[in-house]
């Protein structure tokens, strides 16, 4: 059978298109599904050329039928960023990824030794959970600087809408990204890496017959570019080698490390008095009576305070990892683990309807939404264990706002304010700290960048709390801005005080990459039209 039958299909749809979490829908004529090549051969340029040639084959038949196209990998964002108000490219079978060969390697590459930080080669629509299980198998030994809370997001879809980590001394998921494969239209297709960091020989251009451009802006435009560039084939990331972490929660004072396997301690009752605040302010762990680092460590690798506004006094959840070495002989196990809290993870759509009738009960059940969201369970693992799968939890409600940390305190008084005034809210308020990224509309755009991730039931105070919270930050005249793949009230004019110059720099690359402006249609959705960015 040809390639054309066997990688690529065409599937019309009737009905509303619905993402993961089943908090957008909205009508689409219909799917085109991309297959890796079914004889399955290595991870070269053949078998990706062959699979180019099937994306830019979906490309020509929605421009044949006059109607635009939106990439999509597993749908997981809150946002109606991925609507395409046309037809999509699921991509998500495409997961082919190998480690870049040093042959391939341009020699002015200013990223250290292969050792240090091994270039790895990864298909678009590769599944975080599966780029975890390859680099920290013991074949290859490597891992992922940071990724989001769980890993059920193909690669590019959680790049492209701004994914963060909470790694303290790294950036966010697409800051691993050296090298971009984009595909703009059936003709079209880039090779892409910074002028400023050249990582391979001209050659893997040629070879997947791509025009190689090396520029900044174009760079940082494109690998944070909300989808609207066209089809990000695939990327090129930096790894390290890989590593254990130990979680420690809520500041347990006896050894972590000497913890039985399985055995949960007493966890010490934290609030959001002036040690956690100057703690969450300034990250000087040694200050705090209760989170000071083990015996041996500096500070932790992942730090996130979860406050519970509905609690009175405020109270905090704390979780620390701290980095090991990798234990000889260590088998990691990526089974999902479900929370032992609660009935089920369909539990919380429950709690969203009960809630919009019996608002009396919003702390009760914001207690047990906080349960269900975050596991506290102390454990040692990689990466890709703490940052495992979770299962779909539909109407979750998520939205998260960045901020400079110098303004931390000042974020999570108004939000606690905002949570009050509404006669509370079944939300709680995750701190995670992001470094600054170059891209242009990354939201961790500050040296140290505090997001505020508010999770919980999705339901009409929810929704209520995040209207309002652009508006309060705006109100406390702090600098603010929000993360793409989730609930956000983001306008013209709030990306316009957020980004400035960025956001002009990168509807200038738009243009200079996608001239004609019928590829650029190809690509819109009401998503970018409502706030400018087309």
């Amino acid at each position: 059978m040809s390639d054309d039958t066997t990688m690529w299909q065409w599937l019309p749809q009737s009905s509303d298109w619905e993402n993961w979490h089943k908090t957008i829908e909205g009508p689409i004529d219909g799917v085109y599904i991309h297959r890796y090549p079914p004889d399955n051969p290595a991870f070269e340029f053949d078998a990706i050329n062959r699979c180019t040639r099937q994306i830019q084959r979906s490309i020509a038949h929605a421009r044949a039928a006059g109607r635009p196209v939106r990439g999509i990998g597993r749908g997981w964002s809150l946002s109606d960023i991925t609507l395409p108000q046309g037809r999509m490219i699921d991509i998500s079978l495409l997961n082919g990824r190998a480690p870049v060969k040093k042959s391939q390697i341009d020699p002015a590459y200013p990223g250290g030794t292969a050792e240090r930080r091994k270039l790895w080669l990864v298909q678009g629509g590769t599944y975080i959970s599966e780029i975890n299980k390859t680099l920290e198998s013991n074949q290859f030994g490597r891992s992922l600087q940071t990724s989001g809370a769980a890993n059920g997001q193909t690669i590019i879809g959680a790049t492209s809408t701004g994914t963060h980590g909470s790694a303290l001394h790294f950036g966010a998921l697409h800051d691993h990204i050296v090298a971009i494969h984009l595909i703009t239209n059936e003709t079209t297709q880039y090779w892409m890496e910074r002028e400023s960091y050249p990582v391979t020989k001209e050659s893997v251009a040629l070879n997947l017959g791509a025009k190689r451009i090396r520029d900044d802006d174009l760079f940082n435009a494109v690998v944070m570019g909300l989808g609207a560039f066209g089809i990000i084939h695939n990327v090129v990331i930096e790894t390290r080698p890989r590593f254990l972490l130990e979680a420690i929660n809520n500041g347990h004072l006896t050894d972590p490390f000497d913890i039985p396997d399985g055995e949960v301690p007493q966890l010490n009752r934290l609030f959001y008095d002036d040690d956690m605040r100057k703690l969450i302010a300034t990250l000087d762990f040694a200050a705090h009576p209760s989170l000071k680092p083990p015996a041996g460590f500096a500070k932790p690798y992942f730090f996130q305070p979860i406050i519970d506004p509905n609690t009175t006094p405020v109270e905090v959840l704390v979780t620390q990892m701290y980095k090991l070495p990798w234990k000889q002989g260590y088998q990691p196990n990526y089974a999902a683990r479900e929370s032992t809290f609660g009935p089920g993870y369909d539990f919380l759509s429950v709690v969203g309807f009960l809630l919009d009738r019996f608002q009396r009960l919003t702390g009760l059940f914001a207690d047990i939404a906080r349960a269900q969201l975050f596991n506290y369970a102390p454990k040692t693992g990689s990466w890709g264990e703490q940052f495992g799968y979770k299962a779909p939890r539909t109407k979750v409600a998520s939205g998260s706002v960045a901020v400079p940390l110098d303004r931390a305190i000042e974020t999570l008084d108004a939000l606690i304010d905002l949570n009050k005034r509404l006669g509370g809210t079944p939300l709680v308020f995750g701190c995670r700290y992001v470094r600054k990224s170059p891209a242009l509309l990354a939201f961790n755009k500050w040296d140290t960048t505090l997001v505020v991730s508010v999770d919980g039931v999705e339901n009409a105070k929810a929704r209520q709390f995040f209207k309002a919270m652009p508006d309060t930050m705006e109100a406390a005249g702090i600098p603010f801005t929000q993360h793409w793949g989730k609930t956000n009230h983001y306008t013209k004019q709030r990306i316009a005080t957020a980004y400035g110059d960025n956001a002009m720099h990168w509807i200038a690359a738009r243009e200079e990459l996608l001239p004609d402006p019928a590829d650029r249609a190809m690509f819109e959705n009401d998503y970018l039209r409502a706030r400018g960015l087309v």
